[in-house]
């Protein structure tokens, strides 16, 4: 990792804490995401700037979270086509297991046409590899595809800082360390950061949305599960997502 990771981890170290207790009171699951692509010395310079002005979520004593996550999709790549199709309504599947606190999700994220995003999810026991044996009446009644057909596609790894303002009602998930894969191939991500400001109505009126603004970010539209498959199954369908791979790429190769 670089020093500039290692300076972002130190001045997380020194922010004040939020247990997971509290910030479920923050869970917006219905909300409007706004995410941005950032450098490392970026967000180090960032989180700088904005370290009293948040808490940051703590749990079992570890801060940045480890996030492990597979991705679900139908044998004809239903919920990918969505999404490079620019579908008003599309969904994503996954399960996210979040190993400091022992927890797994299996999840349902829903885009409206309004352009927010809904989280439906129950906790599982272990991971799974399909939906055969799952009840799947809490899903989402938009999806149109048979759940019992979903099949692990591609995974990933990262750290997660979870930034908590109960004032301004936002809070600010900042990934780093990313590592996305398929089976045992992997690619790795050291100099990039994802930031995504939730809010249920988003506004620039924040310590962190001011601080992109220093720092020249723009809003971008960047799916984790987008960019996997794209990379990872070369012959499907990808234009819209060729200028985001290729600005990728350059912090592969720096």
């Amino acid at each position: 990792m670089t020093d500039y990771f290692q300076q972002v981890v130190d001045t997380v170290e020194q922010m004040a804490p939020i247990s997971l207790a509290e910030i479920q009171r923050l869970a917006l699951l219905d909300r409007l995401d706004v995410k941005f692509v950032l450098r490392m010395h970026q967000l180090a310079h960032i989180i700088t700037r904005v370290q009293h002005n948040y808490r940051v979520l703590e749990i079992n004593g570890v801060r940045p979270g480890r996030y492990h996550t597979t991705y679900f999709d139908t044998p004809d790549f239903a919920m990918y086509h969505a999404h490079h199709n620019g579908l008003r309504v599309r969904h994503k599947v996954r399960w996210r297991w979040y190993l400091d606190s022992r927890l797994i999700y299996l999840e349902v994220k829903e885009k409206t046409n309004r352009e927010r995003t809904i989280k439906s999810r129950v906790t599982l026991p272990t991971p799974i590899d399909h939906f055969r044996e799952l009840e799947t009446s809490w899903m989402p009644p938009t999806i149109t595809f048979d759940p019992r057909t979903l099949r692990p596609v591609v995974w990933n790894r990262f750290r997660r800082m979870t930034l908590a303002d109960f004032e301004r009602q936002e809070r600010i998930t900042i990934d780093i360390g990313l590592e996305f894969g398929r089976d045992e191939r992997v690619i790795a991500f050291p100099d990039l950061a994802i930031i995504e400001i939730k809010q249920r109505k988003f506004s620039l009126n924040s310590p962190m949305a001011r601080e992109l603004h220093r720092q020249q970010a723009h809003p971008e539209h960047i799916s984790k599960f987008c960019v996997s498959m794209a990379m990872f199954y070369p012959d499907l369908k990808q234009n819209r997502f060729k200028p985001l791979l290729r600005r990728l790429h350059a912090f592969v190769e720096g």
